[in-house]
This record gives C-alpha cells, sequence and structure tokens, in this order.
C-alpha cells in the first residue's frame, strides 16, 4: 500500500516533497536494493544498547515512528502538487533511484524484524507488521547538493555522516575528473592511498577548495552549507571539473617529481634517534598528506591572483624544472621545521598548512629568494610563519 497524503513545494532547493503512508511490506520492496548500492547511504550502526533494539518489539506493537525520508533522484516533468496519483506512481518505477536521507538506522531495523519474523515461522505476528503502515517523505526532482543539503539540515539521525563523507558527496562529481594515471580513493573504498599516484580524494578536494577560498585552513563541518552554495555558483560557470583536473595534474605531477628527484632517499637512523616521530620520512611521507594539498593549493590560488603565475600549466612547467641537490637535507630541514611548529603552537594542523602555503609560494614565485630551490623555501617558509604568527 502506497498512498500520497501531502504534496508541499520546498523553494530552497526547488524539489517537491511528498508525504506518503506505506505498508512495512511496500517499504521493503522499495528500499530492498537502496542500501546495497547507494553512494550516500552512511555506516550501519551495530549496538543492542542503541534505541534501535527498542525499535523492534514496538514496530510489533504498532509503534508509529517518526517518518523516514528518501530522494527519488531521476528528474520529474510535468506533475502538479495536486497530482497525488502520479508521484505514487513516480514513487513507484522509481525505486532504484531511491536515497534514505533520514532514517537508515530505522530502516536496518525494520529489514532485521521482518528476517527474524521470516525465520521464527510466526506467520500471524509477520502478517501483522508486514501491513503495519509508516510515514514516508519523499523529496522528488532534488540533485545531488540538495540531497547533501537536506542531510544536514534535517539532523535528526543518531548517526551523522563523518565530515569525511559531507565532502565527498558534495564534490562526487569531480571523481571522475582526473588525470589518467591518477586514482582517487573515497572512504567508502576501504583502500589506503600508498602509491604514488594514489590519492585520498577527501585530502585531495579540500586542498582544491583551499585554492578555490585562497585559505590553506581546513574545511569546518561549519562550513559545508557555505560550500555547498559557493559550489553552485561555480558550477553554473561550467568550469569546475576542468579547474578541479589541472589541479589535480598539478599536484600528482609534483609529488611524482620530489619523489623522483629524491630517488628514495629517506630520513636515517642518526636523525631519527633525535627525532624519532618525524611529519614524513621520505617525499611521499611528507607531501602525500592534506596539509601539504591544503598548502599546495592556497599558494598557487594567491599566485594567480598577483600575476606571479598565470594558470596550473605554469605550475606544471616550473615543476618539470625542479631540481634538488640534497633530498635528505631537505627533508631534515622540513621535518625540522613542523617539529618546531608542533612543539610550539596550539593549532598544529593548522600551522602546518600554512607552513606548505609559505613553501610554495616561495617555490614558486620567480621574485622569491627560493624559487624553485626546495631547500631554501624549507628554510623560509617557518621563518615567514614565525614573522607573522608568532
Amino acid at each position: 500500500m502506497i498512498k500520497a497524503v501531502s504534496v508541499l513545494k520546498d523553494l530552497r532547493i526547488n524539489a517537491y516533497n511528498v508525504l506518503f503512508e506505506v505498508s512495512i511490506e511496500r517499504y521493503r520492496e522499495l528500499t530492498r536494493d537502496v542500501l546495497r548500492k547507494n553512494e550516500f547511504q552512511r555506516k550501519r550502526v551495530r549496538s543492542s544498547k542503541t534505541v534501535y533494539s527498542l525499535l523492534r518489539s514496538d514496530l510489533q506493537r504498532q509503534c508509529v515512528i517518526p517518518p523516514i525520508v528518501l530522494a527519488v533522484t531521476t528528474e520529474i516533468e510535468g506533475l502538479a502538487a495536486t497530482d497525488h496519483a502520479g508521484f505514487e506512481n513516480l514513487l513507484t518505477v522509481n525505486s532504484d533511484h531511491l536515497v534514505i536521507l533520514d532514517g537508515l538506522q530505522r530502516t536496518y531495523t525494520i529489514l532485521d524484524l521482518l528476517s527474524d519474523l521470516e525465520n521464527s515461522n510466526d506467520d500471524a505476528v509477520l502478517r501483522e507488521v508486514l501491513g503495519s503502515k509508516i510515514r514516508v517523505e519523499v523529496y522528488f526532482g532534488i540533485n545531488r547538493l540538495g540531497i547533501l543539503y537536506r542531510m544536514l539540515t534535517l539532523n535528526t539521525g543518531q548517526t551523522p555522516m563523518s565530515l569525511r563523507q559531507q565532502i565527498e558527496i558534495l564534490y562526487l562529481d569531480y571523481l571522475g575528473a582526473r588525470p589518467d594515471g591518477v586514482e582517487l580513493i573515497r572512504e567508502a573504498d576501504g583502500r589506503v592511498a600508498v602509491g604514488e599516484r594514489q590519492f585520498n580524494f577527501k585530502d585531495v578536494v579540500e586542498g582544491f577548495n583551499s585554492y578555490l577560498d585562497r585559505d590553506e585552513l581546513p574545511i569546518e563541518k561549519s562550513d559545508i552549507l557555505e560550500n555547498i552554495n559557493s559550489l553552485e555558483k561555480l558550477s553554473k560557470e561550467n568550469q569546475n571539473t576542468e579547474l578541479f583536473e589541472k589541479y589535480v595534474e598539478a599536484l600528482s605531477y609534483f609529488v611524482a617529481r620530489v619523489n623522483g628527484l629524491a630517488a628514495g632517499a629517506e630520513l636515517g637512523e642518526d636523525y631519527l634517534e633525535v627525532n624519532p616521530s618525524p611529519f614524513g620520512r621520505n617525499m611521499l611521507q611528507v607531501f602525500k598528506k592534506p596539509q601539504a594539498f591544503s598548502g599546495f593549493g592556497a599558494a598557487i590560488g594567491r599566485l594567480i591572483d598577483v600575476e606571479a603565475v598565470r594558470s596550473f600549466d605554469d605550475v606544471i612547467i616550473q615543476i618539470r624544472d625542479l631540481e634538488m641537490d640534497s633530498p635528505i637535507e631537505v627533508l631534515e630541514e622540513i621535518n625540522n621545521s613542523l617539529n618546531w611548529l608542533k612543539d610550539n603552537t596550539k593549532k598544529i594542523g593548522n600551522a602546518q598548512r600554512s607552513f606548505f602555503s609559505y613553501f610554495f609560494r616561495d617555490l614558486f614565485n620567480s621574485e622569491s629568494d627560493g624559487y624553485r630551490d626546495a631547500l631554501a623555501c624549507a628554510r623560509s617558509a617557518l621563518r615567514k610563519y614565525q614573522g607573522q604568527n608568532m
């Protein structure tokens, strides 16, 4: 049983919100494949002590639970708010395009309960539960940004998405915008970005956000809704994915270049005896961290603003011409500077991002004393940080 009982237009995200009464049996049919294949879903909470364990018994007693909120991600045309039957049909035929915005754990609880009742052979109770009604809100005609916006503003779930998941959803269209050979790894992939041309997707988009904002400081949870508005504006310029691809190309080329110049160099045992917990033992460990990505993005953005470079293509040319006479000395200097920041600053991660921003601004600015000289930049970056912040 599916019955539309109310239709409202959400003008903020330009979508219809429809309240349905749905039998638990039909809800199971609608969401059978949602949990298995949808890119937006969060992880399942497994705890017998949560309210979800109590919900199992409540559902058998005809408890009315808060509405579950879904979205249909396909485009719709020609429906009016008064066409309840049209929305009922649209929900039925688009079950392959459903997303659970709020109510994931309730959905798991319902499915677990039905599975247990089927295994118990208690047909009477099973029929009663299957016939019970729940309320389901469905957003029709909603895009990915609208989905994330509603996920964040609903804020009714007991298990909110991690900041990393929010960022990945926000920039999901960028996942395919990458140079050949570069692999962007999402949190849901369950893998570690260990290769030279493997990068954590979330860390890369944080660096790109630093480029857009000309600010190396990290994305905060409070910034996500503002970033949605910024991304909407950027997408209208029809340049976002191309620009992102250029950023990734320059970043990955820099990492590969310095790793090649280092030729496998690592900090020696004598150094590690004095500094046993370095920021990075080799070039990949130093420059494949989010602090370096954000510093890189913010630095390039600022250099473009002052016309020290014209584009990422200019940066790529400069990376090609980089030289490094003493990789070990560069590694030690960077680690010494970052170790000083660890011992003398309160917000260590922010200080590290600022250090890398100064480092890259000198490295790619032809007017600086450290132009294309990584060792000189490693020394000057700390001095500039101290001059500006201490």
